[in-house]
């Protein structure tokens, strides 16, 4: 057997050890692992003084111990992290500070970021129809083409260039087209840095790297020692790991060149509202209600059911077996459908009458604060929503229910004044992006991550590239070529609209809220409302025209105004030629037609209307059939000589099947209404103004007691990217 001081004995190699005679003591266990402990906290303190004397910019520092390689300390002082010269081209060096430090400290001005073009192309040729084919080229090889057909690609134009005499050539690569177009400037601020597996440290680039890492970790007698690198099978040595970064000045410079981005910047730390809400309290309440047996398998399968009847508009996530099995693996954006629209249905008889109405604050809360513009008085009543439901939580529910999550949605507001709409900042994008990784497709070979990086950045500011190298108008024809060929928007100089007046977004607004002062359908509307490419003009269907022409003789006061198929007057006819349109997009509200199909998702809709009495506004549902563009011009002899001074002859509308009303009005207070799953019959109100839609809505069919089928319509937020 061995001496017992052999085994709970151990040599100490600590400072304090080490300053003995013996240059290290022996010592039990756990006395070295308090002596190495204590080592560690004061190399950090003392490293932490000697960073706060010598640091003269404000930069986040990673503390490493002293290493035996000056090589090391190279490679970590060119990493991201240390240098503040790699990020904002500092030349000071550490020894040219004085006690003034807030005088010393350099900062960066936004004039720094507009100096240096980040898309200068110096050889780009001077004819504009050259510009666009080497453009297109590019663009259109970076989305579609690999390298070598890139190459192909470039020959085929070639030979087109010549046959028709053309003085111009592309270069015959790739990447020479790319530099001489500009566009490899897009990726040069990427650096690819060398890092340690083990301890983390990080070199300049595979050239500069030991072979193996000479940093010591704190506390060590030795250097880490791992393999930087390994070889592949071309013998070539590659990094184990690799670290890709993005200049941070690069990607400021081509911000600060679109406008208004100064103005736009986020500053400070805000509140996640997708984590906030959705998946934090609306999840934390159903694990409540599923703990305590407030719902069980019976009311989940229910739920289920009436589930399976809802349609919801295009931009939520349906919800039908994820309810029936409990709720399990759910997301956040399944979270956000359940809460904005499947909850105040299918929870109505499930929870108890008063936990049911404080689940309705917080709801009616969400709806106030997903919304993309949102007015201060919107923010105030759905902060008043969120106090009287954290404070009812706190007397319906055991105190543990209160997190610091929830205390959070207090501080909502604030977060929305300072910050703007949520669409701003909340996290969907990032998860958005992740699911965009998940599927990038690879090699399989080494260096995904400068691959991804590459790409993600070329796609991120292809829009910025093409508006800088298309400077002249005559290019404007062009973008819409171009624009096919990049992820993101391109902003245009001139865009034709409808209208030959400009589209105020007041007038717009005050169209869809406002129903004593209805817009007429000729008024203007957003440039990116329409698509590209219209349909060939068709004949309307003659049902469907006698309601258009009523609407045009009561609009304008026209009782005059004959049908196409009358001839027998002398009165202006109406035209029965029509352009039918897939879909519009006003200001982020997409909006689709059933175009005969039994239902689209995006054709549930809902428009404000005068009661016949005139004093109450009613709020009617329906779906849209098709949409539609009409020209109709005022006659002369027409005695509106103002209205005619700015008609427009252009008119945009919808023709609507509207739901037949219900007298049911119980579930008006929940935010939902009732109405029969049938149509009403058609007349000159089906034809309505897009200008007059009000919102989108999800409908869901259930069974009365009495066995009697209603639709229940949910109202949903109104996007308004304004």
């Amino acid at each position: 057997m061995f001496p017992s001081t052999q085994i709970h004995t151990l040599d100490c190699h600590c400072i304090k050890c080490h300053n003995s005679h013996q240059k290290s003591s022996y010592a039990a266990k756990r006395t070295e692992s308090r002596h190495n402990k204590r080592a560690r906290v004061e190399g950090i303190r003392i490293f932490e003084n000697t960073a706060m004397r010598n640091m003269d910019v404000d930069t986040e520092v990673i503390p490493t111990s002293r290493s035996d390689s000056v090589e090391a300390m190279d490679g970590q002082a060119n990493s991201p992290f240390l240098d503040a010269a790699s990020m904002f081209d500092n030349d000071r060096d550490d020894n040219d500070f004085d006690d003034n430090v807030e005088d010393e400290v350099n900062e960066i001005e936004i004039e720094d970021f507009n100096s240096e073009d980040p898309f200068a192309a110096p050889d780009m040729p001077e004819n504009e129809v050259h510009q666009f084919i080497a453009i297109f080229t590019v663009l259109f090889a970076s989305r579609h083409v690999v390298d070598k057909g890139a190459a192909v690609l470039i020959e085929f134009i070639n030979n087109l260039l010549r046959i028709y005499d053309q003085d111009f050539q592309l270069p015959t690569s790739l990447a020479g087209l790319q530099k001489m177009t500009g566009f490899s400037a897009i990726t040069k601020g990427i650096k690819i840095f060398v890092v340690c597996q083990d301890c983390h440290t990080v070199y300049q680039d595979i050239v500069s790297a030991p072979p193996r890492c000479v940093s010591s970790k704190l506390g060590a007698r030795s250097a880490c020692n791992c393999n930087l690198t390994k070889s592949i099978s071309s013998g070539a040595l590659v990094a184990k790991r690799e670290y890709v970064y993005q200049s941070i000045k690069n990607t400021l410079s081509v911000f600060f060149r679109r406008p208004s981005f100064e103005a736009k910047i986020l500053r400070g730390t805000i509140i996640d509202p997708m984590h906030n809400l959705f998946l934090g309290t609306s999840k934390r309440l159903m694990d409540r209600w599923i703990d305590e047996k407030t719902i069980g398998p019976e009311e989940f399968a229910s739920m289920e059911k009436i589930a399976e009847t809802m349609v919801l508009p295009r931009d939520y996530t349906t919800l039908t077996t994820k309810i029936g099995k409990g709720f399990s693996y759910m997301k956040a954006d399944e979270w956000k459908s359940w809460v904005l629209v499947y909850s105040p249905v299918l929870l109505h008889g499930i929870l108890p009458p008063l936990q049911f109405k404080n689940w309705m604050y917080f709801i009616d809360a969400c709806r106030y604060y997903v919304k993309p513009s949102i007015t201060f008085d919107e923010i105030t009543t759905a902060h008043s929503l969120l106090e009287k439901f954290c404070n009812a939580c706190n007397v319906d529910y055991t105190a543990t229910i209160l997190t610091c999550n929830m205390h959070l949605h207090l501080h909502l507001h604030e977060c929305i004044r300072d910050f703007g709409p949520v669409y701003g900042y909340w996290l969907f994008g990032f998860e958005r992006y992740n699911d965009i990784l998940k599927n990038f497709k690879t090699n399989g070979k080494d260096g995904f991550e400068a691959t991804y990086m590459k790409n993600f950045v070329q796609n991120a500011y292809k829009g910025d590239y093409v508006n800088a190298v298309l400077k002249s108008s005559s290019q404007i024809p062009f973008i819409h070529t171009l624009s096919k060929l990049v992820t993101t928007s391109i902003p245009a100089a001139t865009v034709t609209t409808l209208s030959s007046r400009p589209f105020r977004l007041q007038a717009f607004v005050q169209g869809y809220t406002d129903p004593y002062n209805p817009p007429k359908g000729n008024e203007p509307l957003p440039p990116s409302t329409f698509p590209l490419k219209y349909k060939k003009p068709s004949v309307m269907d003659d049902s469907d025209y006698l309601h258009l022409l009523e609407y045009y003789q009561v609009t304008y006061n026209l009782p005059d105004l004959a049908s196409y198929q009358d001839t027998s007057y002398n009165h202006p006819a109406l035209d029965n030629q029509i352009i039918k349109l897939k879909s519009i997009d006003i200001l982020g509200q997409h909006y689709r037609g059933t175009n005969n199909s039994t239902i689209s998702r995006r054709s549930l809709v809902q428009a404000k209307f005068v009661g016949s009495n005139g004093n109450i506004i009613l709020g009617f549902a329906g779906q849209i059939q098709y949409l539609f563009t009409h020209s109709f011009q005022l006659p002369p002899t027409h005695n509106l000589h103002l209205t005619r001074m700015v008609h427009d002859h252009q008119h945009v509308f919808a023709f609507i099947k509207w739901f037949c009303t219900s007298s049911d009005r119980s579930r008006e207070d929940d935010g939902v209404e009732f109405c029969l799953p049938t149509f009403s019959p058609d007349s000159y109100h089906s034809i309505i103004p897009v200008h007059r839609i009000l919102l989108e809505v999800a409908t869901a069919t259930i069974a009365t007691s009495r066995n009697v089928s209603k639709m229940l319509v949910i109202p949903l937020p109104k996007k308004l990217y304004a």
